[in-house]
C-alpha cells in the first residue's frame, strides 16, 4: 500500500511518526550493510599466505590441552606474520586450492611425496611465489626426543626439489659456533648452524642465483619465483626477540623477522601473474 494511502487510517501526526520510523529503520539497515561490506573488504585486504611446517609455530608442543589453555598463544614469529598476512596452514598439496593462495611458505616442512613435489613445481612455474626455510641441522628446542614424529625435522627433506632447480643444501664443514651473526643488506641477523646453497650439476642449472653468504638462493622458475633460505632457526625467538629491557619495550634484539618480511615483500612486488590451478 502506498504511503499516501495511510491518511485514510491514521492522523497526520501518526503518519509523520511512522515515516520517520521507516526512515530510521532503512538508515540502520543501510549502515549495517555498509559495515559488513567494509569489514569484508578489510579482511580481504591481507594477502593470503599458505604455510606448511613441522615447526611449532601455530600450535605449541604441549598437545591439545596446552593449545586450548586460556593463556595459549601462537609462536611470536607466527603472530608477527599474522599481523600482515592471512595465514592458511596446509597439510598436503594434493587437495589445496591454489586460487586462494597468494604466496606459499615452506618452513622445514615434512617430506613431500613425488606427486606433491610436482604440484609445487608446477604451481611456481605458473606464476606462484614461494618462500622456503630449509635447515640442514635444526637446533630448535623441542619437548619431544629425537625420532619422535612430533618433533620438528632435524634436516630438510626437500633435496629432490632443490636438485631439480640446480642447487643443493649443505652444512659447512667448519667448527659450529653456538650463535652466528652475519650481515645481510645492512641487517645483522642471528642464528645457529646455518646451511649454504651450492650450484649442483644437472637439473635446471642457472635458474637460481646464490646470494648473501650463500644463505639465500633466488630462483626464477618459469613464470614464478622462489626465495630459499638455508636456515630455519632464525625464526625462533631465542635468536631475535631479546630479553630484559628490549623484551619489555617490544623491540627486537635482532632484525631476523624484518628480513623475513622483506623477503615476502620482494616476492609480492615481483608477482606478475596469479598461479592457476
Amino acid at each position: 500500500m502506498p504511503l499516501s494511502d495511510l491518511s485514510k487510517f491514521a492522523p497526520a501526526g501518526a503518519q509523520k511518526r511512522l515515516l520517520v520510523g521507516l526512515l530510521i529503520v532503512l538508515g540502520l539497515i543501510f549502515f549495517l550493510s555498509a559495515m559488513r561490506y567494509f569489514k569484508t573488504e578489510e579482511a580481504g585486504a591481507k594477502p593470503v599466505v599458505g604455510l606448511m611446517t613441522t615447526l611449532p609455530l601455530q600450535w605449541s608442543e604441549g598437545g591439545i590441552e596446552a593449545d586450548l589453555a586460556k593463556d595459549a598463544t601462537a609462536h611470536p614469529a607466527y603472530a608477527r606474520l599474522q599481523q600482515q598476512y592471512d595465514i592458511i596452514p596446509l597439510d598436503n598439496f594434493e587437495s589445496w586450492d591454489t586460487q586462494k593462495i597468494d604466496l606459499l611458505i615452506l618452513a622445514q616442512p615434512r617430506a613431500l611425496t613425488p606427486a606433491e613435489l610436482v604440484i609445487v613445481d608446477n604451481w611456481v612455474r605458473s606464476g606462484g611465489r614461494l618462500l622456503i626455510f630449509a635447515d640442514p641441522a635444526l637446533q630448535w628446542g623441542s619437548l619431544y626426543p629425537i625420532g619422535d614424529k612430533r618433533r620438528p625435522l632435524f634436516t630438510s627433506l626437500l633435496s629432490p626439489l632443490f636438485s631439480h632447480w640446480g642447487v643443493e643444501l649443505v652444512l659447512p664443514m667448519t667448527e659450529q659456533q653456538e650463535v652466528i651473526l652475519f650481515d645481510i643488506n645492512g641487517l645483522t641477523l642471528r642464528t645457529q648452524t646455518p646451511g649454504e646453497w651450492l650450484a649442483k650439476a644437472g637439473g635446471e642449472g642457472g635458474v637460481c642465483e646464490i646470494l648473501d653468504r650463500r644463505i639465500l638462493a633466488d630462483c626464477k622458475i618459469g613464470n614464478g619465483r622462489a626465495l630459499m633460505v638455508a636456515d630455519a632457526d632464525l625464526l625462533d625467538t631465542v635468536y631475535w626477540e631479546g630479553q630484559g629491557v628490549r623484551k619489555v619495550t617490544g623491540t627486537d634484539e635482532f632484525p631476523n623477522m624484518k628480513w623475513v618480511t622483506d623477503l615476502i615483500a620482494t616476492l609480492q612486488s615481483s608477482a606478475e601473474t596469479r598461479p592457476g590451478p
